[in-house]
């Protein structure tokens, strides 16, 4: 019960570089643990359509998938879509709430490509 009253300071960037450091992990593995710290309480985020993509961009590692967690308040946050992209030691989250995605700001182009591929 303790980990869960864990400050996200705490758990953030010091665990997630030692778990993805680990050369035994899947590709998957390592993008859901690097997407959960992007969050207050990474250990209670969900994930669903996680999905390796290819992009026009050809980087080494690419996915794309869904994330919900608990907030400090305890309500949900529904689940917002997240990109993944690594390329050499390069990486990068983005997290796109519904409101990108129903304002059409990614681009129609995107969204057509992100259903293509089963992201959303």
């Amino acid at each position: 019960m303790s980990l869960l009253l864990t400050p996200h300071s705490a758990f953030g960037q010091d665990l997630a570089t030692e778990a993805l450091s680990d050369h035994f992990l899947t590709s998957e593995t390592r993008v859901r643990i690097r997407v959960a710290t992007e969050f207050p309480l990474p250990l209670l985020t969900q994930f669903r359509k996680v999905q390796r993509i290819t992009t026009e961009a050809a980087l080494e590692e690419e996915f794309c998938g869904q994330v919900t967690t608990i907030d400090a308040t305890g309500a949900t946050t529904g689940y917002q879509l997240f990109l993944y992209m690594r390329n050499g030691g390069e990486e990068r989250v983005q997290i796109l709430g519904s409101e990108v995605l129903n304002g059409f700001r990614i681009g129609r182009k995107m969204i057509g490509a992100l259903k293509r591929a089963g992201c959303l």
